[in-house]
């Protein structure tokens, strides 16, 4: 998922926020209530402390919630950095070729003002050698009559022409060949250049991963003190509930409830996934289908042109897939990359899924479009259109500063408010409601 944190200290400035939602109760186990004069404490009604497990409970997912996508924010940076080290790497292997290519060119050149020089020396030898056959006294002298000495006369201009244009021809080939050379020699410069640029891009993604690496390093002591604080108000709840029938009647509705609601969401998409699948196999064999993977999720297909469909189809037929930092190429999901911090926590780099940008360039290389492995450049990648205008197969953005500031997170609009993405480390593909939040961006970016 993810993008762009300016350093350390804004991390730690989201730390110290995202502390600073959980209240000191939830920083420490809560104190007794002070026993009246003479008597022992009071205690507390289950039902009171149960509540305020829920609100404590509440807080600190608020609060993990948080930090964990801020760390997300830096994964999709350092997503940046490792994408404009490709980037450079790619263009420093076309300067090279480039460079060979021209050398070669010189090479040639060189070779054929050398040809063109040896023609002219032979042309010359044989001028001095035929000179008392070809002179103006040889021309009359010896000669059988006016015939011959208009043959004779005839044989010298040839001669001569051809000379000339040999001359010609082996001047025009040294400038070439001079021309050719200082091509290469330039090719090479910006061969050397581009290696250059290519060295320095990867010392950025190295520097932008160790970052990543220290901020988390950072923060997951943090996140363990959060968690494990969750965790015992949860599990102190639990055995409230157990005790008291009212409140895990209550417990066992909400499970049945949440559980409930999830088996819908995975059968929705499952069917969806296979309509997918099956809408992408028969438009591949050119047939038809009455498979129809976005009306099975409640959304409108009016008006969609193929090249959309199939888009929002190859998007859909992932549903499910495991989310993976650096995962997903347009040929589908691929294994992880190491971040030293929260994917290496989820073990992406053990896993083969997508990252939020990664299931963008794999959804639109079935529209012929190529895209950087960057949340942020696929932001530019295409037209840009105001959110209110937005329509299916466009791309969502989320970024820092209100929306102002650097991209973190893609999505892929279905329509209907909805959208399907790959969110973080620890969950897989799905469809959700676009989060219209402070950071989502004022504009969509339109590539089909």
């Amino acid at each position: 998922m993810r993008g762009a944190v300016t350093g350390a200290t804004v991390v730690a400035a989201v730390l110290a926020t995202a502390l600073t939602l959980v209240p000191p109760a939830l920083a420490a186990p809560p104190s007794p209530t002070p026993p009246p004069a003479g008597g022992s404490p009071a205690p507390q009604d289950p039902a009171d402390e149960a509540g305020s497990l829920v609100a404590r409970i509440a807080t600190a997912r608020a609060a993990l919630d948080r930090l964990t996508a801020d760390l997300g924010r830096r994964q999709e940076l350092a997503n940046r950095a490792l994408a404009d080290d490709t980037t450079a790497r790619r263009a420093a292997d076309d300067a090279r070729r480039a460079a060979e290519e021209s050398r070669r060119g010189a090479d040639a050149a060189a070779a054929a003002a050398e040809r063109a020089r040896a023609e002219v020396d032979a042309w010359i030898t044989a001028w001095f050698q035929q000179a008392d056959v070809l002179g103006p006294l040889s021309v009359l002298s010896g000669s059988s009559g006016p015939d011959d000495v208009a043959a004779r006369a005839h044989l010298r201009d040839v001669v001569t022409a051809d000379q000339r244009a040999a001359l010609d021809g082996a001047e025009r080939a040294r400038i070439e060949a001079a021309n050719a050379d200082s091509r290469a020699r330039a090719a090479r410069i910006a061969a050397d250049e581009a290696a250059a640029r290519a060295a320095a891009a990867r010392v950025a993604a190295d520097a932008e991963l160790t970052r990543v690496r220290t901020d988390t390093d950072a923060a997951q002591a943090q996140l363990r003190e959060l968690t494990a604080q969750r965790d015992a108000a949860e599990a102190r709840l639990r055995s409230l509930e157990d005790a008291d029938p009212a409140l895990a009647a209550q417990r066992d509705r909400a499970e049945a409830f949440d559980a409930a609601a999830t088996a819908r969401e995975t059968a929705r998409d499952a069917r969806v996934r296979r309509a997918a699948t099956a809408g992408l196999e028969a438009r591949a064999a050119r047939a038809g289908t009455d498979d129809d993977p976005l009306a099975d999720a409640g959304i409108s297909t009016d008006g969609l042109s193929d090249e959309v469909r199939t888009v929002l189809e190859r998007a859909l037929s992932q549903l499910g897939v495991v989310y993976a930092w650096g995962g997903g190429d347009a040929e589908g999901p691929t294994k992880g990359i190491r971040d030293g911090g929260v994917a290496d926590a989820h073990g992406d780099y053990d896993k083969t899924g997508f990252d939020c940008s990664g299931l963008m360039i794999y959804a639109f290389a079935a529209a012929g479009k190529d895209l950087p492995h960057y949340s942020g450049y696929q932001a530019d990648a295409g037209q840009r259109v105001a959110l209110e205008d937005r329509r299916p197969g466009d791309l969502l953005f989320w970024a820092d500063d209100d929306g102002a500031g650097p991209v973190h997170h893609v999505a892929l609009y279905l329509g209907g408010d909805q959208m399907v993405e790959a969110p973080e480390s620890g969950k897989t593909v799905r469809i959700a409601s676009v989060r219209f939040d402070d950071e989502i961006v004022p504009t969509v970016t339109r590539l089909v």
